[in-house]
């Protein structure tokens, strides 16, 4: 994919920024990632074009208004250029004066606000993230080389972005063994560098292995798993892969419904208990005027009251099969689960809980779209590995209404991401939410009226 790039590198005085020599901002067309990943393009671009190698704060990329095939307009913002660079002949910077008007329209407002702060010298918002800010990349490699350096991992490179968006960010850096990554999450997923760690003390076969943490900075290091996503794999091949993806999950969830102390200790570990009784009220909450579970401004009162209406009668379902509360993933899907030699791994515990494990099966299925195929070998899989703890027959009775729940459970999950995120970078969670209404509506729509 062709990336349309629009830099914004400030200069090492205040109140400057590079021009080219038209006097407007620099932009260069590149192959990259139309997605959060389009920070490795951007990197590579600025070490070797310019020579530039301060960190790049945020990258903002609108595929969703680029025509089929067209480049993706981005936003590139970067550290403040250190002082004794050379910018490229006939580059210059100069002071910041309004914003361009050839820059392209879908990344002009978020090009206001970012001269803006620049221009006033005044501190980012709040819900910025961390890495957004000015010093987290050399904070962050700097410890990334000393955490390994003790856990007797050196680095052999430095650390280089592999990842940036508004939840989290990916650091990537060579070892003499498998790569590692240093994983940063924001403030809702606070908690997943200390979850990770106990689960892959536990199940240490079907957790990626955790090399350091740091915990108040929200730091996870762990190996790159070197091996193919379940949704990855051939496609004759990937329904014994869902298969056994959701036997090892379930396998996890039932051991923890048997310890309390296990439990204990991933909910002072910070993993939240999200309790089925709760989930009329957030999903209410969530798809309604203030929400932003389903886009902004909720969905219309009748389709609403349809949903709700529809989502008591499945909890209560639900509920009465027996379910023992356990860990959930909360984002289960076939990008998150990786066959490594003869086992499933499942990475990205950020929005891990303490709830009813039904919720992960719809997440776990979602990937495969209409092929049923794999739908009913995820499915039958996941039946067959609760059934010595819930009746089975019972559980394949209901298990529209184990969809619609776990549904349910991702439009309120979408909704917290969302209110936590910057205004200007929560279009890159849009439209899960929205996903998982429709998958909540379908079923209502395929079943009899009155059922």
């Amino acid at each position: 994919m062709k990336l349309d790039l629009w830099f914004l590198v400030p200069g090492p005085s205040d109140g400057t920024i590079l021009l080219d020599p038209q006097g407007g901002l620099p932009t260069i067309q590149v192959e990259g990632s139309e997605t959060e990943a389009a920070v490795i393009a951007v990197v590579a671009f600025l070490q070797d074009a310019w020579g530039l190698g301060v960190p790049v704060l945020e990258t903002h990329p609108k595929w969703r208004e680029a025509a089929e095939g067209e480049p993706i307009p981005t936003l590139v913002l970067t550290e403040p250029a250190r002082a004794g660079w050379t910018p490229p002949a006939g580059f210059a910077f100069a002071p910041i004066g309004a914003t361009p008007g050839d820059l392209p329209r879908p990344i002009r407002p978020r090009a206001d606000e970012l001269l803006a702060e620049l221009r006033e010298n005044t501190p980012p918002p709040e819900l910025r993230p961390r890495w957004m800010r000015r010093g987290w990349f050399d904070r962050a490699s700097t410890w990334m080389r000393a955490a390994t350096a003790d856990a007797g991992r050196p680095l052999t490179a430095d650390p280089r972005p592999f990842f940036l968006r508004g939840i989290s960010a990916l650091l990537r850096a060579p070892t003499d063994g498998p790569d590692l990554f240093l994983k940063a999450v924001f403030p809702p997923f606070h908690a997943e560098p200390v979850l990770t760690t106990l689960l892959a003390e536990r199940f240490p076969d079907a957790v990626p292995r955790v090399v350091a943490v740091e915990r108040e900075e929200g730091w996870l290091i762990v190996e790159d798993i070197g091996s193919a996503w379940v949704g990855d794999v051939p496609v004759a091949d990937r329904p014994a892969a869902l298969a056994r993806g959701a036997n090892a999950l379930v396998t996890i969830q039932r051991a923890f419904a048997l310890d309390a102390g296990g439990i204990r200790a991933l909910l002072d570990a910070g993993a939240p208990h999200r309790p089925l009784s709760d989930l009329v009220g957030s999903v209410a909450a969530a798809i309604g005027p203030d929400g932003f579970g389903v886009g902004d401004g909720g969905i219309l009162p009748e389709r609403a009251e349809r949903v709700l209406e529809a989502l008591v009668s499945a909890v209560a379902r639900v509920e009465a099969v027996g379910f023992p509360e356990s860990v959930v993933h909360g984002d289960f899907h076939s990008g998150n689960a990786a066959l490594v030699d003869d086992r499933i791994v499942i990475i990205d515990w950020s929005d891990a809980a303490i709830a009813n494990p039904a919720i992960d099966l719809v997440t776990w299925i979602a990937w495969s779209g209409n092929r049923p195929i794999e739908i009913d070998a995820a499915t039958d899989a996941w039946i067959d590995a609760w059934s010595d703890a819930v009746d089975r027959d019972a559980l394949r009775a209901i298990i529209d209404d184990v969809l619609i729940v776990g549904a349910a459970y991702q439009i309120v999950s979408y909704d917290g991401i969302r209110r936590n995120l910057e205004p200007a970078t929560r279009y890159t969670m849009t439209g899960g939410g929205d996903h998982f209404l429709k998958t909540l509506e379908a079923i209502l729509d395929r079943r009899p009226a009155g059922a």
